[in-house]
């Protein structure tokens, strides 16, 4: 046990990124017996923690080259604030968990000015996606990687990029998600005189929101004229409700919204398929063994660049599995017609294609699996960085 606390500089924008940090400093307080100083820029599950955070975490969790040119004198200024407050706190280790264009340029000057600082990025940038010279970039003032993804070491190495951990990822050691993966493997598949039990997921932002609501909707309909009798469940946060109900008003079905954690979990047990906006939900229907179709609306400005992605998928079991496994549409590429087709194959048990997606399921699961919860892992590899 140590005789002093550890201090840890964070930087966290996202809620989902606070709550990987949060595991890390209770799996800090755990091992070192002590709770951890904290000090850096994060939401209210930190600050409940002792973090006195510098500003708002909202102002960081930007996304899409709009919204951040939109406020990027102002970032610029908290950057240079963020480095400055964190060179004068001195904490044994810096620990970047998201909003990469930001902490990264933090973590650049910390590095110039105090070199003696470790620092530790949680979440490795998609460099495997776009923008691959980050990786080398990174190397000159990063001193490691936790990854979530089996596929990241590897990658982070053919790029010339910091010394890389994959630390596994906290879904796999989600009691409720894996029980409802075990549930399905015991339930009856769908039939087609059944009906379809459709699980749309249009995203956690109101701005995915109101990109995909009504091409969900136009799915919809389709699959209703082709003569599916739907029920359709939607989880949501509780700020989104009203938005979803007014714009799923006209459906001609009815919809079912749930707001929690438990409701989510219902929802995914009951699903013959679902329809969902790209991103870590598409891992998190995986792991349920929900079959599903992604889809999702790039901004003007990111299409500009669309020419620069390398990435051969969007879908994140597609790229663990290395094999298509989740169907993905785009921007002009999704057609309600084609949607409403690949869910009925999808949400019938004669189809191969649903057969063929769930074996591509349990081969993500396995790639994905390690011996210890990730923020154990992460914490043993933190305290290797800093020589602790």
């Amino acid at each position: 046990m140590t005789t002093s606390p550890l201090k840890i500089a964070i930087v966290a924008g996202e809620r989902s990124g606070e709550k990987l940090a949060c595991g890390i400093v209770d799996e800090v307080a755990s091992v070192t017996g002590t709770m951890p100083e904290l000090c850096g820029v994060g939401g209210p599950d930190l600050r409940f923690r002792g973090l006195n955070s510098l500003f708002d975490a909202d102002e960081i969790a930007l996304m899409g080259f709009v919204e951040v040119a939109k406020r990027l004198p102002r970032l610029v200024r908290r950057i240079s604030q963020t480095a400055r407050h964190i060179v004068d706190e001195n904490p044994d280790v810096l620990l970047l968990v998201d909003s990469p264009d930001f902490s990264l340029r933090v973590a650049k000057k910390v590095r110039e000015a105090d070199p003696s600082i470790k620092i530790v990025k949680y979440v490795s940038p998609t460099v495997w996606a776009w923008r691959p010279e980050r990786a080398a970039k990174m190397a000159k003032f990063v001193d490691h990687v936790l990854a979530l993804f089996p596929f990241e070491p590897s990658v982070m190495r053919e790029l010339v990029g910091p010394d890389t951990t994959y630390v596994g990822h906290p879904l796999i050691f989600d009691e409720a998600l894996m029980a409802v993966r075990e549930a399905r493997r015991q339930r009856r598949e769908p039939r087609p005189d059944d009906g379809i039990n459709l699980v749309c997921l249009p995203g956690s932002r109101s701005w995915e929101i109101s990109k995909l609501i009504d091409d969900m909707g136009a799915t919809v309909e389709a699959l209703i004229s082709r003569g599916n009798r739907l029920t359709i469940t939607i989880p949501t946060l509780p700020k989104h409700v009203d938005m979803i109900r007014r714009e799923t008003a006209a459906w001609r079905a009815s919809v079912d919204i749930t707001v929690d954690r438990e409701g989510q979990m219902a929802a995914y047990l009951e699903a013959d398929v679902a329809l969902c906006a790209s991103g870590t939900v598409t891992l998190e229907l995986a792991l349920a063994q929900v079959p599903a179709v992604s889809i999702y609306r790039t901004d003007a400005a990111i299409r500009v660049f669309f020419h620069l992605v390398q990435a051969w998928s969007a879908a994140l079991p597609n790229i663990i599995g290395d094999k298509p496994i989740i169907p993905e549409f785009y921007d002009h590429l999704i057609r309600p017609g084609m949607l409403a087709r690949h869910l009925e194959g999808l949400g019938h048990s004669q189809s191969t294609t649903r057969r063929s997606v769930i074996e591509g399921y349990d081969l993500v699961l396995e790639r994905m699996q390690v011996a210890e919860p990730p923020e154990a892992l992460a914490v043993s590899t933190i305290l290797d960085v800093i020589g602790k």
